[in-house]
């Protein structure tokens, strides 16, 4: 799989706006297929942001 680097404050910016996007479509819930894309995008960039860039994500969960 390619890797793509990308800068810390634009991983910041993309889970700030998933963040948002949650909160406004009560997403958490994972009731929609949006919903679901939208929590695991969200763990994603937490993860990465954690230094955990290999965990799998299933419905805004990290899956071991």
């Amino acid at each position: 799989m390619k890797e793509i680097v990308i800068y810390e404050f634009q991983l910041k910016d993309i889970e700030e706006a998933l963040r948002i996007t949650s909160n406004i479509h009560n997403s958490s819930q994972g009731l929609t297929c949006h919903d679901r894309c939208v929590m695991n995008a969200l763990q994603y960039t937490k993860n990465a942001l954690a230094g955990n860039k290999d965990i799998i994500v299933q419905h805004g969960k990290n899956k071991i």
